[in-house]
């Protein structure tokens, strides 16, 4: 039962909820499901045909810090319509926790000001919490990417963003827990590129975090001159790519990173991508993988898993990598290589994740699965409790 009282200007007052024993929805549990929606992704996928029942947590993307040290909408056409729908996904899942995105690849140009000082620290994060309550949110995720270095060529950097950092997740934090009768969460969209997560206090973050969404995924770029996984849960075994890519551009290299940072496992949350990355111009050698390309097609080498399933998997040959635990395909013909996630790869990696007593899964993003949910059904399916 959900029992919502509000004040008539539309503020949350109070919101009780009470949950009954009750099969269906996904519960938050020992791990979390935790799927981001992209306001200005897929362009026919409303929030009303998120599947509610199989998540624990949505993060919806997106906010960013502006020019003026203020968090904004980053579209404000589709997402404060946006906003006013979120509502009624609880109705469909009372357990469903709901945050907003801040930042995220094109969202993070102000970051490093907004961090850089103890007034503007302050300004942003009453900003933040301003949308938190004025849209009854259940948290935030800060999407930095990436402090120090990193990032696009536009965004702003400092070497004090390390430190920066943490003084602007402690000021959200003390907003947070002063302002509510409730506890809101904070969490944060982590990298696990080895030559990012030095930028990175870790150990220190982790006691202000309920805890880190680890986007471990386009670790591709780790090796920029062969095709090769864009997500392998384990290392690859191969001499063609580079000492650091064959070692480091994995999910498990990641975790470790972390662990051994002195991050509590609970606090780390797999993320996996629901997206392929394709190469054309890739001999018919090895199947395609570990060699040389001469494009990435489209507007950023990517393809959703929608289309890779609808254009692709019909008519390419996939191949297993029993070492990195992931899928690819290739076709001599086409000459073009995908790397992708599938049920089998989203499987292994639900299973690392309970073996590993991680904190769950997260994945980017719900806009670019199938129509029948095949992607979060393979989460679900191994993690709801």
């Amino acid at each position: 039962m959900w029992i919502s009282l509000f004040r008539r200007d539309g503020y949350l007052l109070l919101r009780l909820v009470l949950i009954l024993c009750q099969p269906g929805p996904a519960q938050a549990g020992k791990q979390k499901i935790v799927g981001y929606y992209w306001g200005k992704g897929r362009p026919d996928y409303e929030l009303s045909q998120v599947p509610v029942q199989e998540l624990t947590h949505l993060i919806y993307s997106r906010a960013m810090p502006n020019a003026e040290g203020d968090c904004v909408f980053a579209h404000p056409d589709v997402d404060v319509p946006n906003m006013a729908e979120l509502t009624t996904l609880r109705g469909r899942n009372p357990r469903l926790l709901i945050l907003l995105s801040i930042g995220g690849w094109s969202g993070s140009e102000f970051f490093s000001d907004v961090a850089s000082s103890d007034s503007a620290r302050r300004q942003f994060s009453k900003s933040c919490l301003a949308l938190a309550e004025k849209y009854s949110l259940d948290g935030l995720d800060l999407d930095w990417e990436y402090p120090v270095t990193g990032g696009k060529p536009t965004d702003h950097k400092r070497q004090s963003d390390r430190g920066n950092f943490v003084l602007l997740l402690k000021q959200i934090r003390l907003d947070l827990d002063a302002s509510h009768g409730r506890p809101l969460l904070l969490t944060i969209a982590s990298t696990c590129y080895r030559n990012h997560l030095n930028d990175l206090s870790a150990k220190e973050m982790s006691g202000i975090l309920d805890w880190f969404n680890l986007m471990c995924y386009d670790l591709d770029d780790m090796e920029p001159e062969l095709t090769s996984h864009g997500s392998a849960l384990f290392l690859w075994k191969t001499q063609k790519a580079n000492a650091d890519a064959a070692k480091y551009a994995n999910c498990d290299a990641a975790v470790r990173w972390y662990v051994d940072q002195g991050v509590p496992t609970e606090k780390l949350v797999l993320g996996v991508p629901f997206y392929g990355q394709v190469w054309a111009g890739v001999p018919d050698v090895n199947d395609g993988l570990y060699e040389p390309y001469s494009a990435r097609p489209g507007d950023d080498g990517t393809l959703s898993f929608r289309e890779i399933e609808e254009s692709y998997l019909p008519t390419y040959s996939r191949h297993w990598d029993d070492q990195a635990k992931v899928p690819w395909l290739y076709k001599k013909e086409t000459k073009v290589m995908i790397s992708y996630e599938d049920p089998e790869s989203i499987a292994a990696k639900a299973r690392y994740v309970i073996q590993q007593n991680l904190g769950g899964m997260m994945f980017w993003d719900l806009g670019q699965d199938d129509s029948r949910s095949t992607l979060l059904g393979a989460i679900y399916r191994q993690l709801a409790h």
